[in-house]
């Protein structure tokens, strides 16, 4: 395993062109929790017209070497962000031939090369790349099915065998299968469920149901498809890092711009003041988080962190991106990002002085609070119409009733 790694980083952006944006290197990678990860834009990219700050907090333009702060990653977060989190790392880690528990993220951007969602392509050549679209056709979709499977049941298959999971490249990971594909000349997030859930179609038809009731709420949402291949259950998400064919929006997670490492210590607000600062629309989009604060308590959304928020650049700058990963939680109670202070047992007042804490005047955030509760209060015939199965979702069906009637109650 190399302890150093060196990688040009370009980009590819809305239009297609393809500028070189910088260098990063990674080093002391034998020594976990000693690594260290250096950043330097390139002159071309500095004197480009198209040149932005990639991450506008940590990673300003500007002619000067820029330090990581994490000695576990030894990579600017923003780097981070083009890689899948647990699953989609495991099948990385496989097509690079890594070995599981001595790889570094620089390793894995170095597999990643351009097949990853967002901006960034890696490469260890200065040469600009082509952009290769690494999706799978979603002809072979029952394929990577099986191959994924396979992988969760521990069976002792060769790297060789895992081609529909690997033209992947990265999955956009996280505990269950997901991967990239094309279909009807789109692209599309495919995720569905992992053989270790309690039932088959459960979580594809709560993120459904928690996806469609966002947008009834007034959240901007992906495009979704949600069918069947053989006996199983799949929701596909229409990307929006890709623009057309060749060009693509960067995404750069709140974790990455708010620089937080334990989740749990985040505010809404925190999110709110980096929108302030750097969206090109700041009253939309402060509103529109306001109004996904709304969906997820109401709803137990409560998987919540701040990798499932971010900020999407495109050829009119940062703006929040659409709403992804909304998912009422059968397991977890408690809010991960806190609502005045608190996890839990959030209340109408709690929301409303969030909101202040936003900038929103308090009439605005009653206003978008009633308007949320109204235009979701029929949750129950959505969960029927995405076929929620009753089976394991009693207590959270209780308990999303009881998160309406107490907030309503105080609207």
């Amino acid at each position: 395993m190399k302890s150093t790694v060196n990688l040009y980083v370009q980009a590819v952006f809305p239009d297609g062109q393809i500028i070189q944006v910088g260098r990063l290197l990674s080093r002391n990678l034998a020594n976990y929790g000693q690594y260290e990860g250096f950043f330097r834009y390139s002159r071309e990219y500095l004197d480009h017209p198209k040149a932005y700050a990639i991450d506008p907090l940590h990673l300003p333009l500007a002619d000067e070497t820029f330090s990581a702060d994490n000695q576990n990653t030894g990579i600017h977060l923003v780097f981070d962000d083009s890689l899948p989190d647990a699953w989609g790392r495991h099948i990385l880690a496989r097509k690079g031939g890594l070995v599981s528990d001595r790889f570094a993220p620089a390793h894995l951007l170095g597999v990643l090369q351009g097949r990853g969602l967002g901006r960034f392509l890696f490469s260890e050549q200065e040469n600009l790349q082509s952009y290769e679209d690494s999706s799978i056709s979603f002809t072979d979709i029952a394929k990577a099915i099986d191959e994924a499977g396979k992988l969760e049941d521990s069976v002792d298959i060769q790297t060789a065998e895992l081609q529909h999971l690997l033209a992947c490249g990265s999955s956009a990971g996280g505990a269950r299968p997901k991967v990239l594909t094309r279909k009807d000349n789109q692209h599309w997030l495919a995720k569905f469920a992992s053989r270790k859930d309690l039932h088959p179609e459960l979580l594809v038809s709560l993120e459904e149901a928690g996806m469609t009731l966002a947008r009834m709420a007034g959240l901007t949402v992906p495009k979704l498809q949600r069918v069947m291949v053989g006996e199983r259950d799949i929701l596909l998400i229409q990307r929006f890092d890709v623009v057309a064919e060749a060009g693509r929006n960067a995404m750069v997670s709140m974790r990455t711009l708010l620089g937080i490492e334990d989740h749990y210590s985040a505010h809404y607000a925190d999110m709110a003041e980096i929108i302030r600062l750097y969206s090109s629309q700041p009253e939309i989009d402060l509103e529109l988080l306001f109004r996904q604060m709304v969906v997820n308590v109401l709803l137990r959304n409560t998987d919540d962190h701040l990798q499932n928020f971010a900020m999407l650049h495109t050829d009119n700058g940062w703006q929040l991106s659409p709403a992804y990963d909304i998912v009422p939680n059968i397991y977890q109670t408690g809010q991960i990002i806190q609502v005045n202070g608190k996890h839990s047992t959030i209340s109408a007042p709690d929301i409303i002085q969030e909101g202040k804490a936003f900038g929103l005047s308090q009439q605005k955030s009653h206003l978008l609070l009633h308007d949320v509760l109204a235009k979701i209060k029929d949750w129950q015939d959505v969960f029927s119409q995405c076929q929620v199965p009753a089976a394991h979702t009693d207590t959270l069906r209780t308990d999303i009733n009881q998160r309406f009637s107490s907030i309503a109650a105080l609207v």
